[in-house]
């Protein structure tokens, strides 16, 4: 049995400071296979919303090619004007059936993604609408992220194991104390044995090691600044994600809010335009503008509430909580 030996106490404070930040590194690997099957649902649901929408263009096209058909046979109107509405709800029906391949592809990637089996069908249940986000400085924000990031807290035991190890080099140099012990039973038969044993401790000094320790542990001081680099460098990493997360979270929902309020203009352009083509005020070219004006502001909103709650996603990845409360994040909960 060892008694005292600086070196192998060293060594297994190095190797537990080791085997926690390995617990740390695979908790920072769960974090990101949470950001990206996020990000692919988050596709997918934009997809769905973008089938949805041209579903609704297409309804409204539909609509306006069968008024403008009546109003030619009512003579109200020139037959250029139901070409026009022909022409703009097959173009529609082309953008639905692009949009509902490009939502069957987005669904692929995410069922391989989580692991789904081969021909598993599978519908998506959040929605997932705008939600906002609760008010955080960038130095709570900060602050929580080198609490919470995994791979921080990685490389914080990894400069601590650096130093354990760098220890244990200087502890070859130290003095060591042994203990060792033999008990067994000696004798032709049993009846006849009798008990023997020996006891000795032994005191290890080194005297010509001294080359060899300074060799470690000039190669343990160089691997403990090269851990030390590394966490400072992780530090100025983290504090970049966060603020560049919080800005995308920040103009992303601004867009939000602006195309939110296109959207409903143009859906109020669209009505109005439909009435005054019904009243024979105007012909079919503003309601197919209109109608344009309606699929971009459409698109915008998808688009821009997309990038929202990816923004939400990766900021709650830079806090080093995507497993434990993505769901409050995206939903907008604290």
């Amino acid at each position: 049995q060892t008694i005292l030996d600086f070196h192998a106490l060293n060594n297994t404070r190095a190797e537990s400071q080791k085997t926690r930040a390995a617990d740390y590194t695979y908790q920072n690997a769960r974090d990101i296979v949470v950001l990206v099957c996020a990000n692919l649902y988050l596709q997918s649901v934009a997809g769905a919303s973008r089938v949805q929408a041209a579903e609704a263009q297409v309804t409204t096209a539909q609509a306006i090619y069968d008024r403008a058909a009546d109003l030619k046979k009512a003579g109200v109107v020139p037959g250029i004007d139901v070409l026009r509405a022909q022409v703009e709800l097959q173009a529609q029906q082309q953008r639905l059936i692009f949009f509902r391949n490009e939502y069957q592809k987005q669904k692929l990637n995410l069922a391989r993604a989580i692991g789904l089996p081969i021909g598993q069908e599978f519908t998506l249940t959040d929605a997932i609408p705008y939600a906002p986000m609760p008010p955080m400085t960038l130095e709570q924000a900060v602050g929580r992220a080198y609490l919470s990031r995994s791979d921080f807290q990685a490389a914080k035991a990894q400069v601590r194991a650096a130093e354990s190890a760098k220890k244990a080099a200087r502890g070859d140099a130290l003095p060591s104390l042994h203990f060792n012990g033999d008990y067994g039973d000696i004798g032709n038969v049993p009846g006849q044995s009798h008990g023997t044993f020996t006891v000795a401790a032994t005191l290890k000094i080194p005297l010509f090691q001294g080359g060899k320790v300074h060799g470690e542990m000039l190669q343990a001081d160089a691997r403990l600044e090269q851990r030390k680099s590394e966490l400072e460098d992780l530090r100025a990493r983290i504090a970049y994600e966060v603020q560049t997360a919080m800005l995308d979270l920040k103009s992303s929902g601004d867009r939000v809010q602006v195309a939110q309020s296109a959207r409903n203009l143009a859906n109020e352009q669209v009505r109005q335009a439909q009435d005054r083509f019904s009243a024979g005020v105007v012909n079919s070219i503003e309601v197919v503008q209109a109608e344009d004006a309606l699929a971009t502001a459409d698109e915008n909103y998808i688009s821009s509430l997309y990038a929202y709650n990816v923004a939400k996603a990766s900021l709650a990845r830079a806090l080093g909580v995507a497993e434990k409360a993505y769901k409050q994040f995206i939903g907008g909960g604290k």
